[in-house]
């Protein structure tokens, strides 16, 4: 029997450690000390240390709590909930992007990146994270054929990137195979697909669109 791991260690960027990071990340056996300069140390450990929304949620409830907030008196509110409460002792309660999140992510299971990072920059409180970088990687302790793998993870306001290694093997494929059979359209599909991918990453609506046209210059 073969057993798959996965393992994954990244940086936070950011002024420094708050009770809301240590809420958001603590799970994730946050360091503020290592590397150091505005960095700090987070993973994803097999079998050793990970990152669930309901630790998450009960962290944040004890973060409420200490603030002396107004919450819920059932015994285990729900995500939503908490992060209403919190939302509006920080003034972005009418914040677009954390409203959509709050209204329509499950909170469920592992928590995801994107998501906290959403979070922590709407509940600021003085730790001023600009940045996520992650990289993680797929393994199985029996050498079968595509079960390793990595991606990475680049998340900011201002861009963000995603990449794993399985997606480069699909898009290399057909690509590949389009230009075999001399389908130039298929193949430019896949590019313009790709580049579409990464001009989606770019938060300023503006730019996103000024970059799209400087682009096609640059390419006629």
């Amino acid at each position: 029997m073969a057993n798959n791991y996965y393992d994954a260690t990244g940086v936070l960027v950011l002024n420094q450690i708050t009770p809301v990071v240590t809420a958001l990340f603590g799970g994730m056996k946050l360091d503020a000390s290592y590397p150091g300069n505005g960095q700090a140390y987070i993973a994803l450990i097999s079998e050793e240390s990970g990152g669930n929304w309901d630790d998450v949620r009960d962290d944040l409830l004890a973060l409420a709590q200490s603030l002396e907030l107004s919450v819920p008196s059932e015994d285990a509110p729900a995500m939503d909930d908490v992060l209403d409460v919190l939302s509006r002792h920080f003034g972005t309660d009418q914040d677009e992007e954390l409203q959509h999140l709050i209204e329509h992510h499950s909170f469920e299971n592992d928590v995801d990146l994107t998501a906290l990072f959403v979070i922590a920059t709407r509940l600021d409180d003085g730790h001023g994270l600009k940045e996520i970088r992650f990289e993680g990687c797929w393994h199985c302790s029996k050498p079968r054929l595509f079960n390793f793998g990595g991606e990475g993870s680049f998340i900011s306001r201002e861009f963000s990137v995603f990449g794993a290694s399985g997606h480069v093997l699909y898009v290399g494929n057909r690509i590949r195979q389009a230009l075999l059979i001399q389908d130039l359209e298929s193949a430019t599909n896949e590019l313009l697909a790709e580049t579409r991918r990464l001009l989606s990453g770019i938060g300023d609506e503006e730019q996103r669109e000024q970059l799209q046209h400087r682009l096609v210059e640059l390419l006629c």
